[in-house]
This record gives structure tokens, C-alpha cells and sequence, in this order.
């Protein structure tokens, strides 16, 4: 039954090759080397610090609203933001569902990170816990409190944080317990959430892990922020803890704030920084109590007042790390928002001097994203040679870069490869090819192709609208698309984010549209006229191409952002790749005999095996003419991975291991993708006459060299072919399979 099971297997994968993510494909920008060119770009990350290596230092941690996307960095020598090297290996550690908001705290002070994030079951509304451990010395997170509460008079409720919020986990009143500061769902004061362990110790019910809390106050510091603005109003009251209201509110609330405890002044307590959805600005209050009791009596509204007040539209959030090493907690300001908010220049780091008169001085507004490839919201790439030299260039189209109080800047950059043949290498010449921003088309996505029959590839535009637009390519030795000769081309419109791609699809030597959309579904308009001119009718096309549907479905919405391109892989099929809002991209097999109705075979729902967060956006090419294929993949975030068949980056490959429940232990594989050898072992207990089998994706058992221990098997592979394999370890009346990858 197993290798029947592989067998099946074997027949949807087709040829499809390991793929890779890589790093070390060299770009420049501005005359800089970038070190971090394909990291994917950042909009609205939250940072923490994590020691990911154990290796005693500090590393970081970046959670981006935007797509809900963990980025990883190692702390190595070095100042500032160069001592942090982009580590995506670590990425895979953390849980795919963290969502809104993500932050790093050792609740348990066991030395391992803890991670807080927003509550995802069903009907709860708040935050949950995962509890951190080590399995051969990396990170796996359990959960272990799927929402956070309250006692309220006689019940347990939620502590409620606004999706929008960032709320604060911290030790309040120094305790030796992690107490919540947060927003109400009612009321402009910050609530106070006092955790119960350290109250009642020794008692079971209060475990450390149990997270029982105490609602002490609904106006923590005896403040209100303002209902409309983010004004303070110091010395307000608040009554008893049961039934609670706050005498000088009204009730209403405004919709999003972010809360940071700082200790500025350092007398060991708690001090805020708080962002406000509608201002660039954070403000501070200081605690002029102490841990016991908060009484705030100052407010600043320009932080830090003393040298350059943030400004950050819109809707700022702070975040502390001893970013230079020197004992210190520096800060990090970067936008909370998720649209609307600036996508470009966006993290902002002020250095902690140590000097009580002005502690905290800006050093730069790019932190980290100054050294990557980043085009705002959204980029969409596509590989073109824009200057005919026979290497394929990128260009790049975006959603926009942000702009106060007008529309978003879209255009289209170009990445020229600027390498040789066999070693591509990219340098972005202008982030406005043609100035065609001057069109004002937000959302600008790209595709080439000949369609006037000239022999030079010509331009189509789609864009937030759902319409495409013509551009003629009327250059000589580089391509020029100045002029937009067809808007509204044909009068196609596929509602809204339209997503074209230029390919003869029927074979009848005459270029066709494919198009994606919001909706998540893939247009088909087939050109029925001749080479030199072209006939699209709107009327005339299949709106569900292969019935592909790449949208999650939500009550009230579609957010599909599908993506189509085509390439034929190394044994002659043709292939539908459509990247998605989930993050993935989906690939199908095209059958000529459906092109105009019927189903697709649904090949891969990840074909990457990546998630980078929101909106892929894949292009595919052979840019060192060895017969595999590279992929750029563009994200929300606004920048690009590169991914490639060939192994070009060994350091990006995911640390970890393979872990599955057994019945009175549990069994890992690892390293795993493996190179030469791996290791599975028991957690606990050890192996009774193991029996142990490795399968090729063809079914075909292969000859192993296995070295037996009482608690683990070690594997050696040293001869074997690069690719996926299947492990089957029989053990104690127990079966357990697992997908190893070798490289």
C-alpha cells in the first residue's frame, strides 16, 4: 500500500526538481553592494530580541503585520544594523498561524523565548501563548494558553486587544510574573492585567503556566488617551475593581494604539510610549509612582522631545533592543499599519546614549531595509530583456510607494543583469522605467510579449482597477514603452488587481491573455485576430481558466490576488503557476483539451515548499543556462526571494528537524533537508528491533547504511541523488513515515 501511495505521489509531481532559497545572488543599488537583497522586503514589522543560535548573544526577531511574515537575523560583529545577518533558516522554527501581533517574551524565565500573539481559534478574541522548548538544541513551540482571561466577578473572560493593538507583556510590579497592559474594548484607559501566579504560589491552580489574571485597573496610571486624538488627560480616577468604569470617560474608543514599557527614566518601573493610528507621533507618559502603584504625571507628545521627535505616518510603534551591544536598550519606531502607512525608510532606530538628560538619539531611518531590494507595497516581477544583450533582466512592478495625503506612487523598476550568462547579477537602474508613474495606474503589474506582429515584445499593464492597458514598444536597442497607445485594452476588465500574462496558450501562434485577479481565478481571453492585429473580446473568454480558485474564502470578501505565469518544465509539460494572497504558489498541469472549459489537474498548492507571507508573485527563468530553472518571487512586503533548482546557498537551508507522536514517545529526523547523513531518534525509550526502509519518489526501495543505537538510527547517504525521499521506521508495533530531503 506504501509504495502504491508513493507511486500516486510520483504522478502529480512530474519532474519537479528541489528548490532552493538563495542569498548570494549579488545586487546593487544606488552604487552599494546589498547584503540582504532578497529578504522580501518589510512594511509594518515588530521586532524582538531571541537568542536563536544559543549562543549567548542577543539575535533578532521581526514579525511583519504584513502578511504575517517571521523574519530572522543573527547578531555577528559589527555596529549597528550590519551586525545582523539575515538568517531565513530559522524562519521554519516558528508556527505558521501567528497572527497581528507577535512578540518574544521568556514568560517562564527558563531562558527559552515564549512567543504572545493574536488569539487564531475560532470565536476567541485576545492573546494566546506559546511556550518554547529546545529539541537538539533548536527552537519548537507548543501552545500552551489558547487565549489569556480575567477573573471577573465569579467567571473567567478574555483580556480583550484589539487586532490593530499592541498591547504589553511585561513584569508590571516586579513580581517574577508577566503581567498585560492593554487597551479595553470600552474606555481610553490603558487596563492593567496582573498576572496571579507569584500571589499564589504553591498552589496548583496558579502555575506559572496556568496564566490567571486580575484585572486591578481600567486607567492604569490614572490617564486617559484621547477619544478622537491622542491628547493626554493625567489625574482621572477609577473605581473598584468589580464592575469597574471610569468616572471621566465616555465609552467610546478609538479604533488602534500601540503601548511600549520603557523605563526611561530608570527607577525601575514602568514608563509608555504610545502610538495612535491617525498620527505620526508617539507620545510619552511617565510613571511618577512606582511598580506598585502607577501615577503618571508627565506627558510628551513630541518623543523624544530633546533631540528629533518621531515622525512616522502613519501610526508608529516602538520596540526596544540593544542593537550596538553596549547594555542598553535601544529603540526601534517602525509603522504599525498595514496599508496607508509608510512602506519605504519605514524603521526608524534611535540609539540609547546612556545620557539622562537625552538618552535617545536617531541614527538611521532604514534599519535593516536600507540593504535590501525593497519597491514598496506589492512587488510584481517579471523577467524581460529590457536591452536585448541575451540576459534576462527584472522588472518590477509594485502596488506604490506610499505618499501623505494623495494615491500611491506605482511604476515599474528595472533590475538589469548586469552578470554574465552563467552568473547572473542585478543593478537597479531606475525605479521609474519610462517615468510611466506619470500615468497614475496604481498597482502596476507588467507583462511582454509581442502582440502588433513587429517582432519586439510589447507592454500590458494591469492594475488596481481590474482594466489593461497597451504599451507599444517602439525602442530600438533597449525597449520603450513611453507612450500608452490602448487604455482600457479591449475593455477587459477583471474587476480589481488585474495580473496579465502574454502567452500563446492554443497554439495557434498568436499570443493570448491570461489574467488573474482579486477574486483568485484565472481569465483566459483567446486572440482570434491575426499577428499584426490583434482581436480580444471580453465576451469571449473563459473566466475560470482550468477552474483554478486560489482564493481563501472569507465572509464578505475575496482576497485571491492570483498571479498567473506559464513555463514548460524539463520533460515537456506545460505548466500553470498562480501565486496567491496565502503566500504560496500553486501549480497545475495545463491540458490543451480544457483550455476553454473544464478542470486543471492541481499539481502543488506550495510549489516553492515557502511561505513568504502575502501576495506571491512568481516569475521563472534560466538565467545561468544550466537547464534548472530560478524563481523571483515578489511580496506584499514589497520585496523579492530568490529561489533556484540548483543549490547556489548552502547557509539558507532550514535548521530543525522532522518531529511526529508516537505512542509513548516521540521520533525526530534531522537535520532535515540532510546532506550525507541524518540521524532519527527517540526522545524517550529506545528502539526494539527497528525496521527501517528508504523510498526515491518513485517508490523504489533503496539500500541503506544503518548504524543502530538503543535510542537512534543513523542513516548514512552519501551516494545518494539530491531530492525528496520517504523514510519508513518500524518500531515497538508502531509505523512512522517522514519526507526527508537530500541536497
Amino acid at each position: 500500500m506504501f509504495l502504491v501511495f508513493l507511486f500516486c505521489c510520483s504522478c502529480t509531481i512530474f519532474a519537479q526538481n528541489t528548490i532552493y532559497r538563495t542569498l548570494n545572488i549579488p545586487a546593487e543599488k544606488y552604487g552599494e553592494t546589498l547584503n540582504t537583497t532578497w529578504m522580501g522586503g518589510m512594511n509594518a514589522p515588530q521586532f524582538s530580541p531571541i537568542d536563536l543560535n544559543q549562543d549567548g548573544l542577543l539575535d533578532l526577531f521581526a514579525f511583519d503585520r504584513t502578511g504575517y511574515k517571521v523574519l530572522t537575523y543573527l547578531r555577528k560583529a559589527g555596529s549597528g544594523d550590519t551586525s545582523f545577518v539575515y538568517a531565513p533558516q530559522y524562519e521554519s522554527l516558528f508556527p505558521a498561524d501567528l497572527a497581528a501581533y507577535c512578540l518574544v517574551v521568556d514568560y517562564n524565565f527558563d531562558g527559552i523565548p515564549d512567543l504572545f500573539t493574536r488569539a487564531t481559534a475560532d470565536g476567541l478574541v485576545g492573546t494566546r501563548v506559546l511556550k518554547g522548548r529546545r529539541v537538539n538544541g533548536n527552537l519548537k513551540f507548543d501552545e500552551v494558553c489558547p487565549v489569556l482571561q480575567f477573573k471577573f466577578d465569579t467567571y473567567f473572560t478574555n483580556i480583550y486587544t484589539a487586532v490593530v493593538d499592541v498591547p504589553v507583556f511585561k513584569d508590571v510590579n516586579n513580581d517574577g510574573d508577566i503581567d498585560v497592559l492593554t487597551f479595553g474594548i470600552f474606555g481610553s484607559g490603558v487596563e492593567y492585567y496582573e498576572n496571579q501566579h507569584t500571589e499564589n504560589l504553591g498552589n496548583p491552580s496558579y502555575s506559572i503556566d496556568s496564566f490567571k489574571y486580575e484585572r486591578v485597573s481600567s486607567c492604569w496610571g490614572n490617564f486617559f488617551e484621547g477619544n478622537l486624538d491622542n491628547s493626554i488627560t493625567m489625574n482621572v480616577t477609577c473605581k473598584g475593581v468589580s464592575g469597574e468604569q471610569v468616572i471621566e470617560d465616555d465609552g467610546s474608543r478609538h479604533s488602534g494604539s500601540t503601548i511600549f514599557a520603557i523605563d526611561a527614566d530608570n527607577d525601575r518601573d514602568v514608563d509608555l510610549l504610545l502610538g495612535d493610528i491617525s498620527f505620526p507621533n508617539l507620545v510619552f507618559v511617565r510613571n511618577c509612582g512606582d511598580s506598585s502603584y502607577a501615577n503618571v504625571c508627565q506627558a510628551d507628545t513630541a518623543f523624544p522631545k530633546c533631540s528629533t521627535p518621531v515622525n512616522q505616518p502613519i501610526f508608529p510603534a516602538a520596540y526596544g533592543l540593544d542593537i550596538d551591544n553596549d547594555g542598553l536598550e535601544d529603540l526601534l519606531i517602525s509603522p504599525n499599519a498595514t496599508d496607508g502607512a509608510n512602506n519605504i525608510k519605514n524603521v526608524v532606530q534611535y540609539s540609547n546614549t546612556g545620557n539622562p538628560a537625552c538618552p535617545y538619539q536617531p541614527v538611521i531611518d532604514s534599519f535593516l531595509v536600507r540593504n535590501a531590494l525593497d519597491f514598496g507595497t506589492d512587488a510584481k516581477p517579471v523577467f524581460f530583456d529590457y536591452n536585448y544583450d541575451g540576459k534576462m533582466d527584472l522588472i518590477v512592478g509594485n502596488y506604490g510607494y506610499f505618499r501623505p495625503f494623495s494615491t500611491y506612487k506605482s511604476g515599474l523598476a528595472i533590475l538589469e543583469n548586469i552578470g554574465t550568462t552563467t552568473k547572473p547579477k542585478f543593478k537597479l537602474n531606475t525605479d521609474d522605467y519610462n517615468f510611466l508613474s506619470n500615468y497614475n495606474l496604481v498597482g502596476m503589474h507588467p507583462a511582454f510579449g509581442d502582440l502588433d506582429g513587429d517582432g519586439k515584445a510589447d507592454m500590458i499593464i494591469g492594475e488596481l482597477t481590474g482594466n489593461l492597458h497597451f504599451f507599444k514598444n517602439t525602442g530600438g536597442s533597449i525597449a520603450n514603452f513611453q507612450t500608452l497607445n490602448t487604455p482600457q485594452y479591449f475593455g477587459i476588465d477583471v474587476g480589481q488587481y488585474s495580473a496579465p500574462f502574454i502567452y500563446d496558450l492554443n497554439g495557434d501562434s498568436l499570443n493570448d491573455l491570461i489574467v488573474g485577479g482579486l477574486n483568485g481565478k484565472v481569465n483566459y481571453y483567446w486572440n482570434f485576430g491575426t499577428p499584426t492585429s490583434p482581436q480580444f473580446n471580453p465576451d469571449s473568454s473563459n473566466k475560470f481558466l482550468g477552474n483554478v480558485n486560489v482564493d481563501v474564502p472569507t465572509p464578505g470578501f475575496t482576497y485571491g490576488h492570483s498571479t498567473p505565469v506559464i513555463h514548460t518544465d524539463s520533460v515537456g509539460n506545460r505548466i500553470l503557476y498562480v501565486g496567491a494572497n496565502r503566500g504560496t504558489v500553486f501549480s497545475y498541469l495545463i491540458d490543451n483539451t480544457k483550455l476553454r472549459s473544464g478542470t486543471f489537474q492541481l499539481l502543488d498548492s506550495n510549489f516553492m515548499k515557502h511561505d513568504v507571507g502575502s501576495k506571491a508573485c512568481m516569475a521563472v527563468a534560466d538565467l545561468d543556462e544550466n537547464g534548472t530553472m530560478e524563481y523571483v518571487v515578489g511580496t506584499s512586503r514589497g520585496g523579492l526571494l530568490f529561489f533556484s533548482e540548483t543549490q547556489l546557498d548552502t547557509t539558507t537551508q532550514p535548521v530543525g528537524l522532522t518531529e511526529v507522536s508516537a505512542t509513548n514517545s516521540k521520533l525526530y529526523v534531522f537535520p532535515n533537508p540532510a546532506k550525507g547523513s541524518f540521524t532519527c531518534r527517540l526522545s524517550d525509550g529506545v528502539f526494539y528491533s527497528p525496521t527501517i526502509a528508504l523510498y526515491n519518489i518513485l517508490g523504489e526501495k533503496t539500500n541503506l547504511e544503518t548504524n543502530i543505537e538503543p535510542n537512534q538510527l543513523s542513516i548514512k547517504v552519501n551516494d545518494y541523488t539530491p531530492g525528496i525521499y520517504f523514510l519508513q521506521v518500524q518500531h515497538n508495533n508502531q509505523l512512522s513515515t517522514f519526507k526527508v530531503m537530500l541536497y
